[in-house]
């Protein structure tokens, strides 16, 4: 998402990104990432749950898991420390100032990340409304 970010700018957005692990583990994250938005954390992982994102080990192990490994692996990509819960999804969400989901992408496993393009969209279409 990093890679993104200008056109997330561009578009009258900004860039946040909730991690669940401690504090410490989000202030390397963005030592390690270079990235230009913020950084929270929510150990609680309350934001995971009011998102609806998946967690737990069976909700984690699937073949599509090892596709997405290998895929990252073979981009040049290595796992690093784990840091916060290891078997808790992701996604994305893209939230106006006032509260409107104008999109969300629940991930299903490790590596199934919300197309650049769908956030870009509803930025649009949160900015045209």
């Amino acid at each position: 998402m990093r890679d993104g970010e200008p056109a997330i700018r561009d578009r009258g957005g900004c860039l946040f990104i909730i991690g669940n692990g401690k504090p410490d583990h989000a202030r390397h994250f963005v030592e390690r990432t270079g990235l230009d938005g913020k950084v929270f954390t929510d150990p609680g992982r309350a934001t995971y749950r009011a998102l609806g994102m998946r967690g737990g080990v069976g909700a984690s192990l699937s073949l599509e898991l090892f596709r997405n490994a290998w895929r990252a692996y073979r981009a040049g990509f290595r796992q690093s420390s784990v840091q916060g819960d290891p078997w808790q999804q992701g996604g994305a969400a893209v939230v106006s100032p006032g509260g409107q989901i104008g999109y969300l992408h629940v991930a299903r496993t490790a590596g199934d990340h919300a197309p650049l393009a769908a956030i870009l969209a509803a930025l649009e279409r949160l900015r045209g409304t």
